[in-house]
């Protein structure tokens, strides 16, 4: 009867050691897949002195190095009058844009695409939207379209604020 106590906590043991390992594995597999990218980048330089860009979410298993040039070849710049005009006035220092792109594994799984600007240490304003069906089935390379519109919508609705004499970074 000893004997047999002694195997179940064994028993007991062997399993919570391996569902810890598991767990473990796991944990550090995700956080690893989603983590953000310390780098930035610059962009728009024709922009009073551009823009630091950082990227971070996961597409449909690629390597990170795949979705960052598939961001960094479809990101639009201000480059209307209107969106220049309200891009100097939070030009400086530099803002930063955040561009969190999420497409899940499989085939025709729905993704979300995101843009946030920040100025002067706060934030300016956002764009969120779907993934495209197309760019759902389809390598990083097919979502530049998509980055391209929501940067295009995020710097239309920048310049919206110009025109209704709103402050560019609300208060």
């Amino acid at each position: 009867m000893n004997v047999t106590i002694k195997r179940e906590q064994a028993n007991s043991a062997i399993q919570i050691a391996r569902y810890g390992v598991i767990i473990l594995s796991l944990v550090c597999m995700s956080s690893r897949l989603a983590q953000a990218d310390d780098a930035t980048d610059d962009i728009c330089k024709t922009a009073g002195q551009g823009i630091r860009l950082h990227i971070d979410g996961t597409y449909g298993g690629y390597p990170f190095s795949v979705l960052r040039e598939a961001v960094l070849d479809g990101v639009a710049c201000p480059s209307s009058a209107l969106q220049v005009q309200a891009f100097e006035t939070i030009a400086a220092p530099p803002p930063h844009m955040r561009i969190t792109l999420m497409r899940p594994l499989g085939q025709g799984r729905q993704g979300t695409i995101s843009a946030m600007l920040y100025a002067q240490g706060r934030f300016v304003i956002g764009e969120r939207m779907s993934l495209s069906s197309f760019s759902r089935t389809q390598s990083p390379s097919s979502v530049k379209a998509d980055i391209n519109l929501v940067t295009t919508n995020l710097w239309n609705d920048l310049a919206a604020r110009v025109t209704h004499n709103k402050p560019i970074i609300p208060q």
